[in-house]
């Protein structure tokens, strides 16, 4: 009897079903689908709820909350294993945390993070794009 393997891999999550026939392995796709949309939502950094709240209160920088969102949440996650310009930084910090800052800002807080010596740079000014250290 044959066996049958279909993998799905997104980033660094793979997901995998066995069966024992194309038809099993077929029926089978839509739980792959789903187990690995909820592989993606559980690994996905959460939404700081309070970097949103204390941005309107306090009424602190853009550049200040984008670097701290850089530091806390794309840092760790990997998100500068790869060279990012500052609109693919700028639309991360919109998907983690629902706001849409100034690219100028974010620029300014990349800046500053390559300043402090934790992302490198590459490419000629107008078009750097960085990379952590």
């Amino acid at each position: 009897m044959a066996d049958f393997s279909v993998s799905v891999r997104r980033g660094e999550i793979e997901v995998t079903v066995h069966a024992g026939s194309v038809d099993e392995a077929i029926t089978s796709l839509g739980d792959l689908k789903r187990v690995l949309e909820a592989a993606e939502a559980e690994l996905r950094p959460k939404a700081p709820e309070a970097v949103a709240t204390s941005f309107k209160r306090r009424g602190r920088s853009e550049a200040v909350i984008a670097q701290e969102v850089i530091e806390s949440h794309l840092l760790p996650s990997g998100c500068f294993s790869a060279p990012r310009s500052t609109a693919e930084v700028r639309d991360e910090i919109q998907r983690v945390t629902g706001l849409r800052l100034q690219s100028r800002k974010v620029s300014q807080a990349l800046g500053n993070l390559y300043k402090k010596g934790l992302l490198r740079r590459i490419g000629s000014r107008g078009d750097y794009r960085y990379v952590a250290v």
